[in-house]
């Protein structure tokens, strides 16, 4: 295995543990999402373990390191996308009544920054803050996978194929005929894959050299988001062109 290999699949490894932070995970769990050969998964995990990039806990379950933690903490002096988006985001929920979140790629998973709740007695919590789901899923998801770069949109979806069907029955056809319709509307709408009898609205974010840098979406119940379709889009797009036109000037 080539060295280049190795750190490619050590990545993929970081993700799945990161998704599994908060319970652990199992190598059995990551064997299984990894596809790689258990000696393998179990090599690459030791490894870690010694660099500090993983630990496993008394149950055996791996979990972020502390040095992941460090890096972490020096990363994030680098990236201010959270904070510099807060008050659009805040609006967009004051305006709408509902759930606005924040997200941005993470290889070929969207991953949640930010989330603001809305006054609307029932909130959708679609979610949590720091979690990640495969590109598509959710309506930030479904933007930064209809808008990336359509060389890489093949690419992605060979990944994500695999776990596409836990979320409502997706499929790589039904998420391709979703890309389509948001790249025709200028935004992503997506029911029910992501949480049954739920709807999200994602508007895609761009610098000012056009690169796609993030999402921001709304959810709601899909009773409640289907009659103002049009005023929410209408809220999430005004606040991110303003939002891009504050990025440009700071940049």
């Amino acid at each position: 295995m080539s060295t280049v290999q190795s750190l490619e699949r050590a990545i993929e490894l970081l993700r799945h543990i990161s998704v599994e932070h908060e319970t652990g995970a199992r190598l059995s769990d990551l064997v299984a999402a990894s596809g790689l050969p258990q000696p393998t998964t179990h090599r690459l995990l030791k490894q870690m373990v010694e660099g500090g990039l993983v630990m496993q806990d008394e149950k055996r379950r791996y979990r972020l390191g502390h040095f992941a933690y460090e890096l972490g903490l020096l990363a994030s002096k680098h990236f201010v996308l959270k904070e510099q988006c807060a008050p659009y985001l805040q609006r967009i929920s004051s305006a709408t009544g509902d759930t606005a979140f924040l997200v941005v790629r993470s290889g070929v998973d969207s991953f949640c920054l930010d989330r603001q709740s809305g006054s609307f007695p029932i909130q959708v919590l679609t979610v949590d803050v720091g979690r990640r789901r495969p590109l598509g899923i959710g309506g930030g998801g479904l933007a930064l996978l209809s808008f990336m770069n359509g060389q890489d949109l093949p690419k992605v979806l060979d990944r994500i194929e695999p776990s596409l069907a836990q979320y409502g029955g997706l499929t790589r056809a039904i998420l391709l005929q979703l890309v389509r319709e948001a790249q025709e509307k200028g935004y992503a709408i997506i029911t029910n894959y992501a949480v049954a009898g739920v709807s999200s609205i994602g508007v895609p974010i761009r610098s000012a050299s056009g690169a796609l840098i993030g999402a921001i979406s709304v959810s709601a119940m899909t009773e409640r988001m289907r009659p103002r379709e049009a005023m929410v889009v209408q809220t999430v797009k005004r606040e991110v062109a303003l939002l891009e036109a504050a990025l440009q000037a700071s940049g």
